[in-house]
Parts: structure tokens; C-alpha cells; sequence
């Protein structure tokens, strides 16, 4: 497997190389890990003023010594690193690079903000996550259980992405555990609470039997292709069903029943502002636990 993880010396940044090397202790086939900083691109005044090479070279010392720092994290670690500088914004920087390097996963660390805030607004998680089709990895500061098949709570709303996600663990097991197990949980849509609201004369008794059974074939619409994908990939899996505010109610159950979230963030065209108010939002600001948010090609589409 093959993973970037930004690095800029910082203490989130940290976390996700510790994250990866406890999860490099348990698997087979030890992943190759590139550390990337990625200085600002260099201003045009700056460059004339002192010159291009001496400009470079400068901006270069300055990435090589945060690298320096994550580099000592990755060796304590147990990780065997590369390590790269690279210029420009962030997120495009970083999935140009991730392209060059046939990377499988972007895993970085993520301080968080309060629920009611957006998780990635402002920051580097947002830029990656813009410009990036690779599944990206969200760090948490609590440290994980050191056993080595993870448990997963795989979120699904009946689009592409549970399918997306459920094949992305299939095929990456070692980083997870040949013995790993996964909860499908999916949000029930409360159909009868909507009647309620939006119907008049009708009987209550008829009305509730038939919206139940409407949001019981939602739900197992939305949890079968996913337990089906994992199942064929000899995965024990098992549906989950609950209901309420989708993000409280993933979030409340993963944080007690999981060691990592995994779910899809619907694009917008690139990510944009109409995203980060939704459920992948919310449930990266609630979740105690890390977050890895799979994304698909389509997404980049403007």
C-alpha cells in the first residue's frame, strides 16, 4: 500500500504518522509511506528581487527541516520513509504528487473543531480533499487500540460511495486486518414522521404500517449492496440500523462501537462550500475516533 501523509512538522501531523505505523506493526506487506511538505508557491516580486535558485533554495532548506522533525516521528515509528518538498497550494500540490506516486491513501492529521463548526473549513484537510479523488484519511488525536483487525463502522445512504468504500477495505485488509469486521449503519428515513406533517385524512393506523415498511425497504435498499460487496470479499459484516439526525446518530454509535469511521462526502464540483455543511462535516467534527472520507473521480468534475 502506498500512502502520502502531509507533513509539516506540526503536532496533527504526527498523529498520522503514528497512526500509520501502528497500523504498519500488524500488516504483512508494510506500506511505503511518503512524507510531503509543501511550501507556498514562491511570488514573483521575491524571485526577481533575490533570484530564482537562491529563492529555491531557501524554501527548500525550510521543507527539508520540517521533514526533518516528521522524519525522526516516522523512525520512532517503525516506518521507513520518502521524503519530498514540493511548491504550491496545498491541495492541487498534493494530488499532483499523489499521481507521480501511485499513492493508494492520503492520510493527515486533523485537529478538529466544534460541532458546530465546519471540520474542514479553512483548513489543509479542505484543500486535499478539493482537488484530491483518493480516499483520505482524518486523524484524530485519540490513540488506537493496539490489536490488529480493526473494527469499522462503514456509513451508508444507498449512493456509490458505500459500494466505493466497501471495495476500498476489501482490497486494502492489511491495513485494517485479515480479521477485521465491519458495521454497516445506515439512517432509517423517518417517512412517518413526514406523513404526519405533510398528510391530512388519512387512518394513522394505515398510514404508519405503510410508511414503516417504506422506510425499512430504504434502509435495506441502502445497507444490502454494501454488505454484499463485503461478504463476496470474505468480511464479516453486519447491518446496523438507526435512526434520527444522520451525523449525531453515525457518530454516537461509531465512537462507542468502532475504531475508525468510514464514509463518502458527496462532491459538489470540487468540494465546494455546499458540502461542508453535511453529514461527512458533522460527523468529522462529532467523531472521537478517525474518519476516512472516500471520495470518487466524479467529485473533481466542475
Amino acid at each position: 500500500m502506498r500512502i502520502i501523509i502531509p507533513s509539516d512538522g506540526s503536532a496533527s501531523c504526527r498523529e498520522a504518522i503514528r497512526f500509520i505505523g501502528e497500523r504498519a506493526k500488524f500488516m504483512r506487506e508494510k506500506p511505503v509511506v511518503e512524507l510531503a511538505n509543501v511550501q507556498y508557491a514562491i511570488p514573483e516580486s521575491i524571485i526577481d528581487r533575490f533570484g530564482l535558485e537562491a529563492v529555491c533554495t531557501v524554501y527548500e532548506a525550510e521543507g527539508r527541516a520540517q521533514l526533518a522533525e516528521c522524519t525522526k516521528t516516522a523512525e520512532r515509528a517503525g516506518l521507513s520513509v520518502e521524503t519530498r518538498v514540493l511548491y504550491g497550494e496545498c491541495g492541487p500540490a498534493l494530488s499532483r504528487e499523489a499521481q507521480v506516486f501511485r499513492a493508494d491513501l492520503i492520510a493527515m492529521g486533523s485537529r478538529g473543531l466544534s460541532p458546530a463548526k465546519s471540520f474542514f473549513l479553512g483548513s489543509v484537510s479542505r484543500s486535499v480533499l478539493e482537488h484530491s479523488s483518493l480516499p483520505v484519511l482524518l486523524v484524530r488525536d485519540k490513540g488506537l487500540p493496539e490489536r490488529e483487525n480493526m473494527r469499522i463502522a462503514l456509513a451508508a445512504d444507498g449512493s456509490d460511495y458505500g459500494e466505493a468504500a466497501a471495495h476500498f477495505i476489501a482490497e486494502h485488509m492489511d491495513l485494517f486486518g485479515p480479521g477485521l469486521t465491519v458495521d454497516v449503519i445506515s439512517i432509517a428515513p423517518d417517512y412517518v414522521s413526514l406523513a404526519r406533517n405533510e398528510i391530512d385524512g388519512v387512518s394513522p393506523a394505515s398510514s404508519r404500517e405503510f410508511f414503516e415498511k417504506e422506510s425499512q425497504s430504504a434502509w435495506e435498499n441502502a445497507v444490502s449492496p454494501v454488505l454484499a460487496a463485503l461478504t463476496a470479499a470474505g468480511i464479516d459484516a453486519r447491518p446496523v440500523r438507526r435512526e434520527g439526525d444522520p451525523a449525531e446518530a453515525i457518530s454516537a454509535y461509531a465512537n462507542e462501537n468502532a475504531d475508525i469511521v468510514v464514509m463518502g462526502s458527496h462532491g459538489y464540483g470540487r468540494f465546494k462550500s455546499a458540502v461542508l455543511g453535511s453529514t461527512a462535516a458533522r460527523v468529522g467534527a462529532l467523531s472521537e475516533i478517525p474518519v476516512l472520507v472516500i471520495r470518487l473521480p466524479e467529485d473533481l468534475q466542475i
